[in-house]
């Protein structure tokens, strides 16, 4: 007779069992989490047969050893069919963190939203996510099955706080946003694994632990051990395939490589550690939880928005961040680089969410049977509790039991307070798109007056604070108008609003983080209440600022963006003296200036009374600055002035006043200078090597052979091919030769569609294998007459990118960035753009079948398009037959 079967208190399902040192460890936080809370563990393995994306795992991989070595029960994988079964050996199921119910993902399927688990068993969600903030991914007969699943569920927790709104509004259930399962243990947790550890480190060094590793970051990491005064760098391989890239990249004497894949001796590595440089996520976490000084490059390919919040959360903002494009001059203008790092307040906060999470899991895997995260059906508007009378048309201002607030992100920090709900905006949190709000206490007929009635204590430095409302449903939201903060901060006001109510299913109240600014900015409202009021009691001049149901007209929107572009600009214009990007452009004007005056055919001997003191002076101060000595722009500055004395004095003209201009590092540059970086050379002459790209295609067979595709080939784009073309975009002409053109390529499907998805001109095709985005960067322009410059040099690199990837072979497709404000902040959050680069146009770009059809986009006639001013009679014909006829003659 065979033996029944163990059985356990929880069953936990997730991705526990592959190669990823995060992975590995959240799911150990959250097994020994529940353990040490009094319960018996049993860690499900993934189960096969939905699809191509679930296979067998071998048994000998990273993460089951560790499970061995841990002391994990676990089961063997089965096929889903017999899931059921489990049943009988577990009374709770929870479903761990990680993006497991993003439907994008190929191993998303029923098992991890517990279809299987019978009704008299509990199923628990803790801090699971359903990837980026975009809605589109859900397609109705995701959420229709997964909405039933979901609301089957005793508790449900997620790991960002806009899971909070989508598991509400998509799939209509309740959750709390809880910590990363890493930190629900304690420091000692983790040291008591590197204790176990099969290597030995010590001493001081930088530790670099990069997912994605590339030449770029290799360098900020020497720059950085440099800064640092850190002879010796570490580097922790990924294991996840990553240890031959590594030893590649890192070949070099001034790296050490840890020796064996290990968690164990990821955490060892990390303890011993002087500081930790890293582009993962836990990489960061795990950097906080042994309070060590770190710096973290944000990984694009893996969702930059969890650094963000995590950082944000902890106090930190964007004081830890580095960039792959960081120099060593850079790094030493950069006052958070540092031995030591302040922990007070993040250790502060982690506590806070571990007890509170701890407090949250216990609950939840102790609640009632019965208990269920589904939300109650919806109580009409006028049987609401607390809803305006329809009689007296008043409302005393005071929450109705069930209203509570939501966020687009973790930029807002929500609680309790004071009888009210405490608003409180994350450090580096008060910018566009970063949205709160909660539901009206009532929900009057479109066109009905209204006024708005709030108690709070508002806490910004700024002005005034806009009032919205909000469409749930579309997430679309109307401004009402202004508060003004008259100074009353940090007290408690009333203030009230009269408006028209907008059509279009406004029923949440709703406030941007932009208005908060200062030190713990945000509000802490303790009453909110709508009253119905009649035309007469309107109050000026709000009623007149909004009682416009139809929204703003065509000119004020034009005239909005026109002041957000504006904004933009001058903000990059202010902050001309400071950046690098600003300082080359700089050398590149006044460089330039001189080039063209060498260039002349009535060469004049001493010019340059205004350009060569100007470059002097910008040489002088790069280098004293301790920029980098082999920065392009400065070699290209150095070559110009090399040219500029060697011609002087070829034609023996002194210009040794102006050679006293330099100091003596920037002579010393001047004269190693190559003199191919800049001076000037014959018009048929190569600027620089010829890129050896099929060279018997013809220049018409490249401008006639261009369309816009937009159906692609499965076959892989070669990165060097997309390099190619961006290289043949380089020849395009710039103001002053400055090279504002910057292209953004994305290579990640999850990205990319939630990157068109929000584009929104590329709907109904399949998402292309890369996402190029041209932009222009406004550091590069240096005076308010330049405003649209970057439009003009960014549509000339445009152009020459398209043709570029025509040449090499690849089609591409322009995608218009002709947004409003909040969609274009969206992208910029999205895909990690700063602020100073202004958008040009997405570009989908992969291999194609030439017979595809495609719009034929017919060209008008040269007639319509050339405008002739006072033109003179036609001069002779240029083609190569007609020149060759002439010389004949």
């Amino acid at each position: 007779m065979t033996a029944p079967e163990q059985t356990y208190d929880v069953g936990i399902l997730g991705w526990w069992y592959g190669k990823n040192y995060g992975s590995i460890l959240t799911y150990y936080g959250l097994n020994r989490a529940i353990e040490e809370l009094g319960f018996r563990t049993l860690m499900v393995h993934e189960a096969l047969g939905y699809n191509g994306y679930r296979v067998l795992w071998p048994d000998n991989i990273l993460s089951m050893d560790f499970a061995r070595r841990v002391g994990y029960s676990y089961t063997q994988q089965v096929h889903f069919s017999e899931l059921p079964a489990l049943n009988a050996r577990a009374r709770t199921f929870v479903v761990g963190s990680d993006q497991l119910w993003n439907p994008v993902i190929g191993r998303v399927n029923d098992d991890l939203f517990l279809d299987f688990v019978g009704p008299e068993n509990r199923r628990v969600a803790y801090a699971t996510s359903f990837g980026n903030r975009g809605t589109a991914k859900f397609k109705p007969d995701f959420v229709a099955r997964h909405s039933a699943n979901l609301q089957k569920f005793s508790a449900i927790s997620v790991r960002e706080g806009y899971a909070v709104n989508t598991a509400r509004e998509v799939f209509g259930v309740e959750a709390t946003q809880v910590v990363d399962p890493v930190y629900l243990l304690p420091t000692s947790a983790y040291e008591a694994l590197a204790d176990m550890a099969s290597v030995e480190v010590s001493g001081d060094y930088l530790a670099v632990f990069y997912l994605d590793p590339n030449p770029e970051k290799r360098n900020v990491a020497l720059a950085l051990a440099h800064r640092l005064g850190l002879d010796r760098i570490l580097v922790i391989p990924n294991p996840d395939g990553g240890r031959a890239v590594t030893e590649e990249l890192f070949a070099d004497p001034r790296f050490e490589i840890l020796e064996e894949d290990a968690p164990e001796n990821f955490l060892h590595a990390y303890r011993s550690a002087s500081y930790v440089v890293t582009d993962s996520f836990h990489g960061t976490a795990f950097a906080t939880i042994f309070g060590k000084p770190f710096s973290s490059i944000y990984n694009t390919h893996r969702g930059v928005d969890r650094f963000k919040n995590l950082l944000n959360w902890m106090g930190f903002g964007d004081s830890r961040r580095l960039l792959e494009t960081d120099t060593a001059e850079t790094l030493a203008a950069n006052p958070g680089l540092s031995l030591t790092l302040d922990y007070t307040q993040a250790n502060a906060r982690i506590a806070e969410g571990r007890a509170r999470s701890l407090a949250w899991l216990q609950a939840a895997l102790t609640a009632e049977s019965g208990a269920t995260a589904a939300l109650a059906p919806v109580v009409a508007p006028e049987a609401a509790p607390g809803a305006a009378s329809q009689e007296t048309g008043t409302e005393a201002p005071g929450f109705p039991p069930a209203t509570g607030f939501g966020a687009s992100n973790d930029a807002w920090q929500i609680s309790a307070r004071d009888g009210g709900h405490d608003l409180t905006v994350a450090p580096g949190g008060a910018v566009r798109g970063n949205q709160v709000w909660c539901d009206l206490p009532a929900q009057p007929a479109p066109g009905s007056p209204c006024r708005l009635v709030l108690d709070w204590v508002l806490r910004t430095n700024a002005p005034a604070v806009n009032l919205h409302l909000r469409d749930p449903a579309s997430g679309k939201f109307h401004v009402l108008g202004p508060v003004l903060v008259e100074g009353r901060v940090n007290v408690a006001r009333r203030d009230s609003f009269d408006f028209i109510m907008p059509p279009g299913g406004f029923s949440q109240f709703m406030l941007g983080a932009v208005h908060f600014t200062g030190p713990q900015a945000g509000a802490t409202i303790t009453g909110l209440a709508l009253e119905a009021i009649t035309p007469a009691e309107m109050k000026t001049p709000a009623a007149k600022a909004v009682a416009r149901p139809k929204g703003p007209s065509h000119a004020e929107l034009a005239l909005k963006l026109a002041l957000d572009d504006n904004d933009r600009f001058v903000k990059a214009h202010a902050g001309a003296g400071k950046s690098v990007t600003s300082a080359r452009a700089r050398l590149m004007f006044h460089a330039h200036a001189i080039e063209k005056g060498l260039s002349r055919l009535d060469f004049r001997g001493g010019f340059g009374k205004i350009s060569v003191p100007a470059l002097a002076r910008e040489m002088n101060a790069w280098l004293g600055a301790g920029r980098d000595p082999q920065d392009a722009f400065l070699a290209t500055a150095a070559s110009v002035m090399q040219a500029y004395f060697d011609r002087h004095r070829r034609i023996n003209v002194d210009v040794s006043d102006f050679r006293a201009l330099f100091g003596a590092p920037a002579l010393a540059r001047i004269e190693a200078a190559a003199a191919a970086e800049g001076g000037v050379l014959e018009a048929a002459a190569d600027r620089e090597p010829v890129p050896d790209v099929n060279p018997d295609a013809r220049f018409l067979d490249v401008v006639y052979g261009r369309r816009s595709i937009r159906d692609f080939t499965a076959q892989p784009v070669a990165e060097a091919d997309i390099a190619r073309a961006v290289q043949l975009a380089m020849q395009a002409p710039s103001v002053c030769n400055r090279q504002a053109g910057r292209v953004h390529v994305f290579s990640d499907p999850v990205r990319i569609q939630a990157a068109i998805d929000i584009q929104g001109g590329f709907g109904g095709y399949n998402t292309p294998p890369r996402l190029l985005l041209v932009t222009a960067d406004l550091n590069a322009f240096l005076f308010a007459s330049e405003r649209n410059q970057a439009f003009v040099d960014g549509g000339l690199f445009m152009m020459g990118l398209l043709l570029g990837l025509q040449h090499v072979g690849l089609g591409g497709c322009p995608l218009n960035t002709a947004m409003n404000t909040e969609r274009e902040m969206a992208l910029r959050k999205l895909l990690d753009i700063p602020d100073s680069e202004v958008f040009i146009s997405f570009v989908a770009a992969g291999h194609y079948d030439p017979a595809i059809l495609t719009p034929r986009s017919r060209r008008i006639g040269v007639e319509e398009v050339m405008r002739r001013h006072d033109l003179p009679a036609d001069p002779p014909a240029t083609t190569p037959a007609a020149r060759q006829d002439e010389a004949v003659k």
